[in-house]
């Protein structure tokens, strides 16, 4: 399946300098589409008119994020519970051959071998029955417990692969039943008769670029982040909308997926970019320094690095503090360095 290589390269990305903004990130209901999946509503119905078939699947109490169809041709839904944090998304893809089971199981195990699985803990691959499902958690990222369920489930019918993903942050096993309640209402099915098509939407504006990046984000699909965000700053310039927080956001996050892929030169200039908006703002300098750690650049990457300690109460509200260098994967290459290492020994030491 051309998923399984999407999956996997999606997977194998290092989730480096992620987490600085994370509470940044509305954790609220996000995208162009955004009604309300109430109790008394059936089934969502992930529609998928040209090819026949479709997912149904119980969301109850569940807002859409995103809900489109992919310029790959895959179709593409996630949904989030603004209550309980947990989060839904779906893929359905056409392939030229029969799907089947073992297709599914097959994908599993590539997910399975991917670097954030194996970072995980309590990993359960169950390829047994006609809904094979991979799910691992991951306790903690640099140093901040995290508790994240991720369960992958995969579904084959005719010619039609569909991927469902449940991710939640400080999962507890009081919220067992939820995923697996979810799981056992997933079906592929025939198109109901009647389905209502909402009319197009309006362009989006920046706010909801950066909202259906963000969810891009979230979910480490840096690559298909970059366009949404990168448009939205475009549109900043001609006629910024944006507050300053949520500016702040744009440009971390457009600089992290350029990062994220290996677009350093950039990264290098949206960072820069954003300093010479808001020179005082200490996470375009330390990410930054990020940046330049990645490039090998010692001398850039310690004076941006001295920078964004220095200007390091100018953050934005909801910040989680200066990250500590010392634990940060992107410099573990410098902390090789003497002077490095002592650089940023002295920085975590600074109290103001």
């Amino acid at each position: 399946m051309a998923s399984q290589e999407r999956q996997a390269d999606r997977l194998t990305i290092l989730v480096i300098c992620a987490l600085n903004l994370w509470s940044f990130v509305p954790v609220g209901p996000i995208g162009l589409s955004q009604a309300a999946m109430g109790p008394d509503e059936p089934p969502t119905f992930v529609a998928w008119p040209e090819k026949g078939l479709g997912l149904s699947v119980d969301l109850t109490g569940f807002k859409r994020d995103i809900d489109q169809v992919k310029e790959d041709g895959r179709r593409y839904f996630t949904a989030s519970h603004p209550t309980t944090g947990l989060n839904v998304s779906v893929t359905l893809e056409k392939v030229p051959t029969l799907a089947s089971v073992q297709g599914c199981r097959d994908q599993l195990q590539l997910i399975r071998k991917g670097p954030l699985v194996t970072h995980g803990h309590d990993i359960k691959l169950n390829t047994s029955g006609e809904l094979p499902t991979l799910e691992y958690t991951l306790r903690k990222f640099r140093g901040v417990r995290l508790d994240q369920k991720n369960i992958y489930a995969c579904l084959a019918q005719d010619n039609v692969y569909a991927d469902i993903q449940l991710s939640k942050v400080q999962y507890t096993t009081a919220d067992a039943s939820a995923f697996q309640s979810i799981l056992k209402s997933v079906h592929l099915q025939p198109e109901p008769s009647k389905i209502i098509q909402p009319p197009p939407p309006p362009p989006p504006n920046s706010r909801e670029l950066l909202d259906i990046g963000n969810a891009l984000y979230r979910g480490n699909s840096y690559a298909q982040a970059i366009p949404p965000y990168q448009k939205a700053f475009e549109l900043e310039k001609a006629d910024p909308e944006l507050d300053r927080t949520l500016w702040r956001v744009l440009i971390d996050n457009l600089g992290r997926a350029y990062g994220m892929t290996g677009q350093l030169t950039k990264a290098r200039a949206t960072f820069e970019q954003g300093i010479q908006a808001d020179p005082t703002y200490p996470m375009f300098h330390y990410n930054l320094a990020c940046t330049f750690a990645k490039m090998n650049d010692l001398h850039h990457a310690m004076r941006s690095l001295t920078t964004a300690f220095r200007h390091r109460k100018n953050q934005s509200p909801g910040d989680m503090g200066m990250p500590d260098p010392r634990q940060d994967a992107f410099f573990q290459h410098l902390m090789k360095n003497e002077t490095f290492r002592n650089l940023a020994n002295d920085l975590t030491a600074t109290k103001s």
